[in-house]
């Protein structure tokens, strides 16, 4: 549920046009490769952002960046998951950015770029699917890298 309400709270992306419901019932595996090469975009995109972004956090002593794509269960970090498990029931799958002690700085906005959530409910459920182009996945994540380092 923690991944559900962090799509709806997430400050970017600023379109929420962005995104597109999907029934459980047209989940297929068009669908599923398709959501695969989301993710697979999206974490070639977090290295890229990660290797550009570094030196800049630790200009503003924030050392060890990581922007990263990471996966969720119903808000918990399951060993061995990956885009296999999209159609499971609360699979979660997001960009995130962390550094060294980010919990106790009081200037961190907390970035997740939402990809994928699906909501399972109850009878049917509904999967949400980041459907953008890819260069405003970049654009997007970039604009909440640059806020949060006007921050500090």
């Amino acid at each position: 549920m923690k991944c559900f309400l962090k799509f709806f709270k997430s400050k970017p992306p600023s379109s929420h046009n962005a995104y597109v419901g999907i029934p459980d019932t047209a989940f297929d595996e068009e669908l599923k490769r398709a959501f695969q090469e989301v993710e697979a975009y999206a974490a070639e995109l977090a290295k890229t952002l990660q290797e550009q972004y570094t030196k800049e956090f630790e200009k503003k002593n924030r050392k060890h960046l990581r922007v990263c794509l990471e996966r969720t269960i119903d808000g918990d970090e399951v060993e061995g998951i990956s885009s296999d498990h999209v159609f499971e029931k609360e699979y979660c799958s997001f960009m995130a950015v962390e550094y060294d002690n980010f919990e106790d700085d009081n200037r961190y906005e907390d970035i997740d770029m939402p990809l994928w959530y699906y909501f399972g409910g109850y009878w049917h459920g509904t999967g949400t699917l980041y459907q953008a182009a890819y260069d405003n996945l970049e654009k997007e994540m970039e604009e909440a890298l640059k806020r949060l380092l006007n921050r500090f």
